[in-house]
């Protein structure tokens, strides 16, 4: 389910995943959304210390930055993985034709499910991303400081120390926003929660024009 919605109608290295966690006082996915034109409301944004340096200091491959992102696909999954999340195999995308999704999953120590959604272009590239933190069992509601520390790293993975941390206060101000929606340079970038109903997961996905220009998968 991929919120995100798509222009047609449908909507080497340590990644830097770990960049933005100091920036929060809380530690702490898998279908995405970016629908295009979804309200922004704004909200009051807390105020946070810098984010650490990150880890990821080595420079993209050259062919990256055409994609908008940061690194490239097996580079971030090879991060989450060294972290704990069990990843599946790539699988036929069920939003873009041609694309292909891994997804990948762990429980964090409080219990609650961390994942994590990349999807590739035929050709490889990285051009879709989703983040979600579900609450335990017994949360129906999932406070927003509860997954900001996981869902910016997942931003600074995908886009790199420096738009990461530009995203940070944006993303704290909006997290638990049924959807917000801004850009940052080439690169789609919203917030959602499970359902209008549902805060008991939140989630962040980053999207570039490859994607979202991309058209949609036929139904059977």
């Amino acid at each position: 389910m991929h919120q995100v919605a798509r222009r047609h109608g449908i909507q080497s290295l340590v990644v830097a995943a770990s960049l933005l966690l100091a920036a929060c006082a809380s530690p702490t996915v898998i279908p995405s959304p970016i629908t295009s034109s979804s309200p922004v409301a704004p909200t009051a944004s807390p105020s946070f210390a810098s984010p650490s340096p990150s880890p990821l200091t080595a420079s993209p491959a050259p062919s990256l930055p055409t994609t908008g992102f940061a690194f490239a696909a097996d580079d971030v999954v090879a991060y989450y993985e060294s972290q704990g999340y069990q990843c599946s195999a790539a699988r036929p995308s069920t939003e873009a034709a041609g694309f292909a999704v891994r997804t990948c999953e762990t429980v964090d120590e409080a219990g609650r499910t961390r994942g994590i959604g990349l999807v590739t272009d035929p050709d490889g590239g990285l051009a879709n991303g989703f983040a979600s933190v579900q609450g335990t069992a017994t949360e129906t509601f999932l406070a927003p400081v509860d997954a900001l520390d996981p869902l910016a790293g997942f931003l600074g993975a995908m886009l790199g120390q420096e738009r990461g941390a530009a995203l940070l206060e944006w993303l704290a101000g909006h997290l638990g926003d049924a959807y917000a929606e801004t850009t940052i340079g080439p690169i789609t970038v919203a917030t959602y929660t499970e359902s209008a109903e549902d805060h008991s997961k939140l989630y962040v996905e980053v999207a570039n024009p490859a994607y979202l220009d991309a058209p949609g998968v036929a139904a059977p």
